[in-house]
């Protein structure tokens, strides 16, 4: 009894639950304990039920106490001796560590492991590892999702790095990569595994309990030899040398396993080498912990042919591959070939071909259903005795079940959850499988994620259909559940595939549910208080008007590429496109050329008329992209392609199209290092294809000096844009060619004259929008400039921005604006040697300039006559009725000013974005500026720019606590080019200020100094922002 009593704590965390039990039962056969004290120790957790154990058998006496001594030293030696001090605790050997290699390389070699079903054991297919399986295709990544390159598994694994994030697509193949890798350390196979000393496979999505009972449960015994302490010990000890394979995080319910979690995401504290998977939807939790991050890539058709013959016997496998090779030149080649890309898809196409050796498959949808009713075709024999309505129960039931799991992402199910259901139908049909080892209760699981997810579809489709009011109800409650756009693209978007792809009336109710959501804004969430209704809310984003509708389209084309991956899956002889012609009226669709998905090619064969309704589709175009995103056929194609091209053939066929044509077309070119005359004749027939065109050209000289070609065949071309691209002679007069153009944007091209472009100025009378950046231009060529824009009589918008050595030029190109442009609406002249004289000219000429809203005349330095002609612009403000945007430049004392300025800005209540940078604002100014901003003159300020003005913590202090009262700013710039000290009373403001102002996006405080403390204070209070803040600090 003093034995137990002494080592109580230590016996309570030591011992896991297959010891308790295996204790109580023993105690149980000795009469000790009886069937009550069974039943209440088996219901607790693992220490409530070894504390409940000890403390019942303390009050039985002595030889009770005697008895559980004897049991415990049979069920679990090691801790006994721990317990005896026979071995202490972190005591490990060499021997301890080698034989935990071992036992793992001995599971990893077990046929358990090296061979499963993939569909589950009521379909007779065996996947091993050894034999069956096919390199995985892997993109590596950096953090903002763009590609870097290709790998294999070999190549993954010698540049491995820690943490390691595969993210991929269901089915894609994740798991067993995993399994791969486990079974190449057991055999020795692989030199970049030999540097592991251990290696551990996880399923995420069972594990329950601490990281060592996990390694236990999954992989070694209950009672292991090593207890937790040691096995903690030796983690520590091997660091890096241990390697973690965490399979699922998508599945993983981080709160019943913290250390896992904390492995995963605090790393540091762990140090071992960690590898986990996640569904791509589920990417984002992950995305920023990862120091390498690969995405699992689609089969090779050759891989897939290969695939079915390691999983086939012969002559289905033939009859498979035969029935492949039958769809080559068909109109759904390319979408069974899509199919085909994924193993999961592979795999359930051989168990159709098992039972339907002439089915062909179409869809992910109708891979799924053919396998689902092969399944119960198939096995309902084995239940004769079951009553039709109770089969069907069951069956509704099943589709209940994925569907609030999809919901509740809940992938595990228990005997309560099959209440009224008969289960013998469930597990003997195949759809669901039970699992009891080494489990309190069974677990019962859908052979995969994916498939539950169709069943959920499944389900949803017919309640969204029913005939019965009752079961339309419960469709639609789950439906509301789905009330914003990530929830559309990310969590739900498989649901609401199989959805669509099950009933093509359930496709209307699905469209007609995400234009609704539309409706209310891209960026629109529900929101609902316990005691209030639900009520649309906009999320807080963007901080300014460009960005918010930058974030806009994002979505909205995420949106409508989604609603064409629905209608595609939904094709069928009862599909009427019209009925989803007005989702797409007034909408925009990206396409990325380096990877078309299949549903794109079927929405533009199959929705031509959808299409049409797109105002705008935008096509990306890279010059410089790996050969391996080629698809095996494109290549077959190009070795016979009489014309060499760079251009994807696959884009074209989309567009050049007699029967359609586009509302507008925007071209995106980018990194061409050269362009092929076939590249040029492929441009022409897709351009030929809207009704309005728009290129953008980015750093792609292989472009230079074939533009004209291209502009040549461009009619309707209303928006030119190049950046970084040098151009020719010839180039630029073909540009002042096209009178047509409505926008000009030339950027980036410090080594140019545009000398050819200049001289056409005059003849593009119908140019809106003129852009100029950091381009090369004297004063003769700003001279022959100011005279070309007396012409452009339509010009909205003027931007000239970073253009040097300008001498007395920018002096002509402001007066010419002023006086001749009168629909000039935004006027951005920054950096651009703006001299006093021209800020004069400009002034005087407002009366000219009435539809004036922004005017950014920053970044310049007025020189000697600055004063006067600052004090005359600053005068004439109130000219300007409809001014919103004033970014202010800067000369040596704006003191005097300073008052006047705001006095002006009383009467601009409307104004959003004010620029005061390098006013040289003094602390006594700063005390003037507060107590204006703290008046709310300008509620609807959102962007304020103070960067490099020197007031020092209490001249900061006087505006910080005031800024709060400006409730829709979201951008504030106090950055400088020297460093600066700010008091810790600043700093609590600074925290306080973020907290208030709910709108804020971006705080930019380059140049302050800030120490640790202060970074974790300004930390605390970023994340106690409900929206995302982004804090800039050097």
């Amino acid at each position: 009894m003093e034995f137990i009593k002494s080592n109580s704590v230590s016996l309570i965390e030591g011992m896991g639950m297959p010891t308790i039990k295996q204790i109580a039962d023993d105690l149980f056969a000795k009469s000790v304990l009886s069937d009550e004290e069974i039943d209440i120790i088996a219901q607790k957790i693992r220490q409530d039920a070894s504390r409940c154990l000890i403390h019942s058998i303390l009050k039985k006496g002595e030889r009770a106490c005697d008895l559980l001594v004897q049991s415990l030293k049979k069920r679990d030696l090691f801790l006994y001796q721990n317990l005896q001090g026979y071995r202490a605790a972190g005591e490990t050997t060499q021997e301890d560590l080698d034989c935990l290699a071992q036992d793992l390389m001995d599971f990893y070699q077990y046929p358990l492991f090296k061979k499963f079903h993939p569909l589950g054991e009521e379909i007779d297919i065996i996947f091993d590892l050894t034999t069956s399986y096919t390199d995985t295709l892997l993109w590596k990544k950096d953090t903002r999702n763009i590609r870097q390159g290709q790998r294999n598994l070999n190549e993954l694994l010698h540049e491995l790095e820690n943490p390691c994030i595969i993210e991929g697509e269901a089915g894609k193949g994740k798991t067993t990569l995993l399994k791969k890798i486990a079974l190449l350390w057991a055999n020795g196979e692989h030199p970049s595994l030999k540097k592991f000393k251990l290696v551990f496979f996880i399923r995420l999505s069972g594990a329950q309990s601490g990281l060592y009972e996990t390694v236990c449960e999954q992989l070694l015994t209950e009672d292991y030899r090593i207890c937790k302490a040691d096995f903690m010990k030796i983690l520590s000890s091997l660091r890096e040398k241990a390697l973690f394979l965490l399979d699922g995080y998508d599945e993983f319910v981080s709160q019943s396993c913290q250390e896992i979690e904390s492995l995963i995401k605090e790393n540091h504290r762990f140090k071992n080498t960690v590898i986990v998977t996640t569904r791509t939807e589920s990417m984002s939790r992950v995305r920023y912990i990862g120091s390498l991050i690969a995405e699992t890539g689609d089969l090779s058709k050759e891989s897939a042919k290969q695939l079915i013959r390691n999983v086939l016997e012969d002559k289905l496998a033939k009859g498979l591959l035969s029935q492949l090779e039958k769809t080559d030149f068909t109109s759904q080649n390319s979408q069974v070939e899509n199919l085909m890309k994924t193993p999961l898809f592979v795999i359930i196409a051989c168990a159709i071909q098992m039972g339907e050796p002439t089915f062909n498959p179409h869809t992910q949808t109708i891979l799924f259903s053919t396998l689902y009713d092969l399944l119960l075709e198939r096995n309902k024999p084995k239940i004769r005795d079951i009553r039709d309505e109770d089969f069907l129960l069951s069956i509704n039931h099943c589709g209940d079940l994925a569907l609030k799991g999809v919901f509740d992402n809940k992938y595990d199910f228990h005997p309560e959850d099959f209440f009224h259901v008969k289960e013998k139908v469930l597990l003997a049909t195949g759809l669901m499988h039970k699992y009891t080892v080494q489990r309190l209760k069974p677990v019962y699981r859908f052979f995969h994620k994916a498939f539950q997810e169709y069943i959920a579809g499944r389900r949803l489709s017919r309640l969204l259909t029913s005939h019965k009011d009752e079961e339309m109800a419960k469709g639609f409650s789950y439906l509301k559940q789905i009330n914003n756009i990530p929830d559309i693209i990310s969590a739900y978007n498989n649901l609401l595939l199989y959805t669509c792809g099950s009933s093509t009336e359930a496709t209307r109710t699905i469209i007609r549910h995400l234009s609704a959501i539309h409706q209310h804004g891209s960026l629109f969430v529900l929101c609902a208080a316990s005691d209030q209704p639900l009520e649309i809310q906009p999320m807080k984003n963007g901080r300014n008007g460009q960005d918010e509708e930058g974030l806009r389209a994002m979505a909205t084309n995420s949106l409508v590429e989604c609603a064409a991956s629905f209608l595609y899956e939904s094709v069928s002889e009862s599909t009427v496109s019209e009925d989803f012609e007005e989702f797409f009226h007034g909408k925009s669709l990206y396409i990325n050329t380096q990877s078309i998905p299949v549903y794109i090619c079927g929405f533009f064969e199959h929705f031509s008329n959808c299409v049409s309704a797109l105002e705008l589709i935008r096509l990306d175009f890279w010059g410089c992209y790996s050969g391996g995103d080629v698809e095996d056929k494109k290549r077959e194609c190009l070795k016979t392609n009489p014309w060499k091209t760079i251009i994807s053939e696959k884009a074209v066929a989309l567009f050049f199209n007699w029967e359609r044509k586009l509302q507008s077309l925007e071209i995106i070119l980018r990194d061409f290092n050269r362009l092929e005359k076939g590249d040029i004749k492929y441009l022409e027939k897709i351009c030929c294809s809207a009704s309005s065109l728009k290129l953008h050209i980015s750093k792609s000289p292989g472009i230079t000096g074939k533009l004209k070609e291209v502009l040549k065949s461009c009619k309707n071309m209303q928006e030119l844009i190049v950046a970084s691209t040098p151009l020719s002679t010839e180039d630029e007069q073909q540009i002042a060619a096209m009178v047509v153009l409505k926008t000009i944007e030339i950027r980036n091209l410090q080594n140019e004259s545009l000398s050819g472009l200049i001289d056409g100025i005059p003849d593009l009378v119908n140019v809106e929008k003129l852009v100029f950046d950091n381009i090369k231009i004297n004063e003769a060529t700003a001279k022959k400039l100011a005279e070309g824009f007396r012409n452009l009589k339509k010009l909205h918008v003027l931007n000239l921005t970073n253009l040097m050595d300008l001498g007395d030029g920018m002096t002509h190109i402001v007066k010419s604006i002023s006086l001749c442009l009168r629909g000039l609406e935004e006027i951005h002249l920054v950096n651009c040697c703006l001299s006093g004289t021209a800020v004069n000219i400009l002034a005087q000429n407002f009366d000219n300039l009435r539809n004036l809203y922004a005017l950014n005349l920053s970044d310049n330095f007025l020189g000697n006559d600055g004063k006067e002609a600052l004090h005359k612009l600053v005068d004439s403000l109130n000219i300007l009725p409809k001014i919103k945007e004033l970014m202010l430049p800067w000369e040596d004392k704006l003191n005097s000013c300073l008052i006047k300025l705001l006095q002006q800005l009383e009467r601009m209540p409307q104004l959003t974005k004010l620029g005061l940078k390098k006013w040289t604002i003094t602390d006594s100014e700063a005390g003037i500026l507060g107590t204006f901003f703290e008046k709310t003159f300008l509620t609807e300020l959102q962007h304020l720019d103070m960067a490099e003005n020197y007031m020092t913590s209490d001249g900061w202090l006087t505006i910080l606590p005031v800024l709060p009262s400006l409730q829709k700013l979201t951008f504030l710039d106090f950055s400088r080019k020297q460093n600066f000290q700010p008091s810790s009373e600043l700093v609590l403001s600074l925290c306080h200020m973020i907290t208030q102002l709910g709108s804020l996006q971006e705080i930019n405080l380059t140049g302050w100094q800030f120490d640790d403390t202060d970074c974790r204070e300004i930390n605390s209070a970023r994340n106690s922002c409900r929206n995302e803040l982004q804090v800039i600090i050097s």
